[in-house]
């Protein structure tokens, strides 16, 4: 679950031909990418079988290899122009059928989950025009992982449903609806700024 930030990195160069297509696709990273929507069925049933807990552990199983698979691409060399857009994809495609689910079996609102899916609409498809135009990738930053994790702990509130936390509800939906507010201005303001070329004193061009 991640946000872009001005600083777009270039698109990576194809690699020389002693590497095959295959070894290209087949990386740990992108295995770790697909982990998540094969674990994403599993999230969603538990969630229908009110099976709290076992919802949440495997929540936490697929947030880890979200976090792992960028590192390891990194660590091994294996960052990729289709891991990049494979892991983009899964976040989005995992968000928004927990976010679906929960509205349907935990009363989550659904103009907060809309407002969230369609949030994260506009990013892939302003993620793919910036990626096309100027073969750019954007990265997270501050506001994005803060709303990462807001929306996270949003899916885990609703998820665990503790009557002891309930009456925190309005404070949760609240922050979340600011948030995805916040996130959707900062994301206008770096995809605009990245199709202008322009920079900040002290920003590295592009």
């Amino acid at each position: 679950m991640t946000e872009p930030a001005l600083s777009g990195e270039p698109a990576t160069p194809h690699p020389k031909n002693n590497h095959s297509t295959s070894a290209r696709i087949v990386t740990i990273p992108n295995i770790l990418s697909v982990s998540r929507i094969i674990l994403l069925p599993v999230v969603l049933l538990l969630l229908f079988k009110h099976q709290n807990a076992a919802a949440v552990v495997v929540m936490l199983i697929s947030w880890s290899t979200d976090a792992l698979d960028g590192y390891l691409a990194r660590k091994l060399g294996q960052v990729s122009n289709l891991g990049r857009v494979l892991d983009h994809l899964v976040d989005k495609v995992w968000v928004s059928s927990v976010l679906v689910t929960l509205v349907f079996i935990r009363d989550l609102p659904i103009l907060i989950a809309g407002a969230v899916i369609l949030r994260d609409l506009v990013i892939l498809v302003g993620s793919g025009v910036i990626m096309k135009v100027r073969g750019s990738f954007v990265q997270s930053d501050v506001v994005g992982k803060i709303t990462g994790c807001a929306f996270a702990l949003m899916m885990l509130f609703y998820t665990l449903e503790l009557p002891a936390l309930m009456k925190y509800k309005a404070a949760v939906d609240y922050t979340v609806a600011i948030l995805v507010v916040v996130s959707s201005l900062n994301y206008v303001t770096v995809y605009l700024r990245l199709m202008a070329r322009f920079h900040l004193p002290g920003e590295e061009s592009q």
